[in-house]
């Protein structure tokens, strides 16, 4: 079935658009052959968009399931009802946007989730898109004194860095979560420059969200650098930006990439959900 797709390329660095499948059909289908080579697309690609989908919860779970073992859910977000492996990030009245930054999911953990899989349900009239941009032409495009200054280095993830606002924006409720979270998920470091367990190459594996220091350099050394390698992001030859309509399913390779979810639509109503997966299911790992 994926043999006969459309793959058009969205961008010089990453991502791509598939056209001519319908997720439904392939899980259905339930062939391995298939499932084999989706998950190849994905690491060969980064990014994968495809439209006018609207897959209902169990599929959206069963697409996640092609391509690995699921992830549990993080537990601040509301879950779709009989589907705790679907989060709900919702935007409305009493839910701005809160995470403007650029970001990989969930690196605070041992070893971080390897994708996941969003569905447009709401989607507002303007904005509201999401960028994604590829570690692995960062990395690539540093300086070969700075790459050889950088390896070896390690850096501290914590899941109390990415969700402070929580606290700061006094939501008890999820404050409580995020406390008995922090009690299970302990503070997580990872190589500055990792290589992808499964494609080989070497990826920029610091992010805004979760990392909080760089633990072989001096505090203040420490910042200045993160910030130098942040800034490298912000280059728009590594990026692309999705405009998303209702139904349309993105699925990304949380290991070779950041993303960014641009709240401009805000005070419109936008509403997506996703299935994170935790390693997949097609190629021998060496992780970290």
């Amino acid at each position: 079935m994926l043999k006969t797709a459309e793959i058009m390329p969205l961008t010089g660095a990453l991502g791509a658009e598939v056209s001519g499948v319908q997720l439904a059909d392939l899980v259905k289908r339930n062939d391995s052959s298939n499932a084999e080579q989706l998950f190849q697309m994905l690491v060969e690609n980064k990014v994968l968009v495809f439209r006018d989908q609207h897959p209902d919860p169990q599929t959206h779970v069963d697409v996640a399931k092609l391509i690995g073992d699921l992830a549990p859910a993080v537990p601040m977000y509301p879950k779709v009802a009989g589907y705790e492996d679907i989060i709900i990030i919702r935007n409305d009245d009493d839910n701005p946007p809160e995470n403007e930054v650029w970001h990989a999911d969930m690196t605070y953990r041992e070893v971080p989730i390897f994708a996941s899989v969003l569905h447009g349900v709401h989607i507002p009239p303007v904005g509201g898109d999401t960028l994604w941009v590829d570690m692995v032409a960062v990395a690539e495009g540093l300086s070969a004194p700075m790459r050889q200054f950088l390896t070896g280095l390690t850096a501290r993830h914590t899941i109390q860095k990415g969700f402070s606002f929580v606290n700061e924006n006094g939501q008890n409720d999820r404050a409580a979560e995020l406390a008995d979270t922090i009690n299970r998920e302990k503070a997580t470091n990872h190589p500055v420059l990792r290589k992808h367990p499964v494609s080989g190459a070497e990826t920029l594996f610091v992010n805004a969200a979760f990392t909080e220091a760089i633990n072989e350099l001096a505090a203040d050394e420490s910042d200045a650098m993160l910030r130098h390698l942040y800034s490298c992001i912000d280059n728009p030859r590594y990026q692309m930006r999705v405009k998303w309509r209702p139904g349309t399913v993105v699925m990304w390779d949380n290991w070779a990439t950041q993303h960014y979810a641009c709240g401009d639509h805000y005070p419109s109503f936008r509403e997506v959900q996703r299935v994170t997966v935790s390693t997949p299911r097609y190629a021998s790992l060496g992780l970290n």
